[in-house]
């Protein structure tokens, strides 16, 4: 007698141990007992799920409300949850007010009730609110099957199924008909981040280098899949992809698709993810067109399902239109006029060459900064005049602005024509020949007049 008792004394021990698990929705593993004569079968029962966003492991308690859940992190509202009953095993009837039925269900596993093997009744399928809580009240006794449907946003994994016994045993002979229950999720709570480089050139054609850093997160069952998407600005032309770390086409692959390019690990760079560390993604582009002069870029970090995008970034272009024309008259423009635009204003760093052409214009689109910066200074030098123009080989700054081409900075350029050397009238001889002709013309003009003046006299 005394032997017996011991051995119902240590199935007991295990059964408390099991049930801990089992309200936590860690084992999911079902219990035996046999202190069945004290069930009360007109009573039903209630399975509360609270869900918290953090780590799986720990107490689960006893099924009841655990008074501090400080630790669990915060309450995830939007995880679904589906209740079935288990009815049979097998074709035999599960009672939980017989010895039998428990000990059919003892050290059953959650992951070993299958629709082919048992006979399952639906409950039902809730989500929880705000508080993390779903209720599933009404409850016939007897053994269920809880299963996460839906993951809450940001989810990084699903809780495993789990088995709940109505009512659950306890450590003192009693029975708890309204079960609480702890499943935890984890949770993309990280911030993934995206930086851009200043362009390898500050012209168009030249390449950007988008970084993306992301966090990775933690994942109760490991990492199914992890994905990094960016979808370009169609004024963005993809170059390359790598991850700084990991070797492409073995931890990884590259695929582009019409501007949306995905970076996707393999299983087995997903072994080598560790919750904490970054992962690093650098996009090269190239720039083939101003458009509004924005160009913004964001990407998304799908962890398990669980997507977090990063927040937007910009590389900005502007214009530069230069006029070239006559000094003293704008409508007589001038082609052929070349110059030379620099990062400097001591200009020994040129980025780009331009010749005016008939109307006297001449336009480049510039890189004017990242972000927030809107405006960038650059200098412009003419290497070479229109033929019958003086060279102005001065070095001018200019400011250049975002904005569409229309809006583009302009700067006008004036070039003096050049001078031209006296021209002769007829020739040295004709000029002298002509002065003689003037003086003798005079002196006759002179001599009839003092004529003129005598015979007056003599006739007085």
């Amino acid at each position: 007698m005394k032997s017996r008792k011991l051995g119902l004394w240590r199935r007991l021990t295990a059964v408390a141990a099991v049930s801990a698990l089992s309200v936590l929705g860690m084992a999911g593993t079902a219990q035996a007992t046999d202190h069945v004569g004290n069930i009360d079968s007109s009573k039903s029962g209630s399975i509360v799920i609270h869900k918290f966003d953090g780590n799986e492991g720990g107490d689960g308690g006893n099924g009841s409300v655990l008074a501090d859940t400080s630790g669990m992190g915060k309450p995830l509202a939007g995880a679904g949850f589906t209740v079935k009953q288990v009815t049979a095993k097998g074709g035999q009837a599960i009672d939980l007010t017989t010895p039998d039925s428990w000990d059919a269900i003892s050290g059953l596993q959650a992951s070993a009730v299958t629709e082919s093997g048992y006979t399952l009744v639906d409950k039902g399928t809730k989500t929880t609110d705000a508080n993390g809580l779903a209720t599933f009240g009404g409850l016939p006794l007897g053994l269920y099957l809880v299963t996460e449907s839906s993951a809450p946003a940001n989810a990084t994994s699903t809780t495993a199924p789990f088995l709940v016994t109505l009512p659950l045993s306890q450590n003192n002979g009693k029975w708890l008909y309204d079960v609480n229950v702890y499943p935890k999720n984890s949770v993309n709570d990280t911030t993934p981040t995206k930086t851009v480089a200043n362009p390898a050139a500050p012209v168009l054609g030249s390449t950007v280098d988008w970084t993306i850093t992301a966090p990775v997160p933690r994942a109760n069952h490991g990492y199914k899949s992890f994905v990094i998407t960016d979808k370009l600005d169609k004024r963005l032309e993809f170059q390359s992809a790598s991850l700084a770390g990991f070797t492409s086409g073995t931890d990884y692959t590259v695929s582009n698709s019409d501007g949306t390019v995905k970076i996707s690990f393999t299983a087995a760079g997903l072994q080598k993810l560790k919750a904490g560390n970054d992962v690093v993604a650098t996009i090269t582009t190239k720039v083939t067109s101003q458009g509004d002069g924005t160009i913004e870029n964001t990407a998304l970090v799908n962890v398990n399902d669980s997507g977090v995008e990063t927040p937007a970034v910009s590389s900005n272009w502007g214009s530069l239109t230069i006029h070239k024309f006559a000094k003293g008259d704008k409508t007589n423009t001038l082609a052929g006029a070349e110059f030379a635009i620099y990062s400097d204003a001591a200009a020994t760093k040129s980025v780009g060459k331009l010749t005016t052409k008939a109307d006297g214009t001449a336009s480049i689109t510039l890189w004017v900064g990242n972000n927030d910066d809107t405006t960038q200074k650059y200098w412009i030098k003419e290497t070479k005049a229109p033929a019958g123009y003086v060279l102005d080989d001065t070095v001018n700054e200019v400011t250049v602005k975002a904005g569409e081409t229309s809006a583009a900075v302009g700067f006008d350029f004036a070039n003096t024509q050049q001078g031209h050397p006296n021209l002769p009238l007829t020739g040295a001889d004709g000029k002298m020949l002509a002065m003689i002709a003037g003086i003798g013309l005079m002196l006759i003009a002179g001599g009839a007049a003092i004529v003129v003046a005598n015979r007056r006299k003599n006739q007085v």
